[in-house]
């Protein structure tokens, strides 16, 4: 069953068991929908049970059951917080998950670009990192440049605006 990171336990919060989580998510509100989750920190992994949830200040406060002191929150920094795939939530038509995008292979017309190496939050919109053997170009994610992602054919097509050729 293939996973995907939702979030990341960053510290603890308040000294009763409680953990701030950090969404790794456009949907924080996702949180209210779990009941377990599965936390890893490297090769460590484990399940744990939701007993509360609360938000605070741009973190999710999640309270796991039988996790009831600020020790045994502390315990649980740096786990990242997993789903399986087939929770994630519906998107609209044209807008995809990030790790279901990056890798793909970029295409101008029929030249090849290189591929989706990154991609970095701005705020106004993201941009892509497109990298080759030669170079590496970054590309606005807009609907005027990126006409086409093709995820089972593993590829994007873009139109390169001027003078970022």
């Amino acid at each position: 069953m293939e996973l995907v990171t939702i979030g990341e336990i960053t510290k603890h919060q308040g000294n009763k068991g409680e953990v701030r989580v950090k969404p790794l998510t456009d949907f924080p509100e996702r949180f209210e929908d779990l009941e377990r989750i599965k936390l890893s920190k490297g090769r460590i992994e484990k399940k744990v049970e939701i007993e509360n949830i609360r938000y605070h200040k741009g973190y999710v406060i999640l309270k796991f059951v039988d996790v009831d002191d600020i020790g045994a929150a502390i315990e649980h920094k740096g786990f990242e917080i997993k789903i399986p795939k087939s929770q994630r939530y519906e998107l609209d038509d044209d807008v995809y998950y990030m790790q279901d995008i990056v890798g793909l292979d970029v295409y101008q017309n029929q030249e090849y670009l290189g591929e989706l190496a990154t991609i970095m939050e701005t705020g106004a919109n993201d941009v892509y990192v497109v990298e080759n053997d030669d170079n590496k170009m970054l590309l606005p994610a807009l609907k005027d440049v990126i006409l086409e992602v093709d995820l089972e054919e593993e590829k994007m097509l873009v139109e390169v605006p001027a003078g970022l050729e």
